[in-house]
């Protein structure tokens, strides 16, 4: 990712090589680093609620080089915020969308983030969204990411 805001794509598609929940939840761990570190505001959409819980657990479990300053959404203030399928509150800088359905109001954003893997779930649901953005008039810029280590 660029450091520059104005020079970043508004819609990213971030497809890993991989199909297991370990490689993505590493991967958006990175990911959220890098936002961190930039000092932007990310709110992740996970699909269901129990996954941003999930990913709660494995962010406070990250060494103290890669602390992620975060909380589940609706709790306590933070800078990265993880929601279940519903945004409460929304920054409205970054979106990290890993719902299969795209979020009808990701044009409220600054940057919109897709994260997919290779298993049939996310990636089929990923074309989708993609087409979907393709119909409003967006152009995605696609990230192949051969591995999260």
């Amino acid at each position: 990712m660029s450091v520059n805001p104005a020079a970043e794509p508004g819609l990213v598609f971030y497809v890993l090589e991989s199909a297991d929940a370990h490689s993505r939840e590493r991967f958006l761990a990175k990911l959220l680093l890098k936002i961190q570190q930039q000092q932007r505001r990310a709110d992740v959409r996970f699909e269901t609620q129990e996954q941003a819980e999930r990913f709660n657990q494995i962010a406070w479990q990250q060494p103290a080089d890669r602390y992620l300053g975060h909380s589940l959404a609706g709790t306590l203030p933070s800078r990265i915020l993880l929601h279940g399928p519903e945004l409460i509150k929304p920054q409205q800088d970054v979106l990290i969308n890993l719902h299969p359905e795209l979020y009808p109001e990701f044009e409220r954003f600054q940057r919109t983030i897709e994260v997919l893997d290779q298993s049939p779930e996310r990636i089929e649901p990923g074309r989708e969204r993609w087409r979907q953005y393709k119909q409003q008039g967006f152009t995605p810029v696609v990230h192949k990411i051969a591995n999260t280590d």
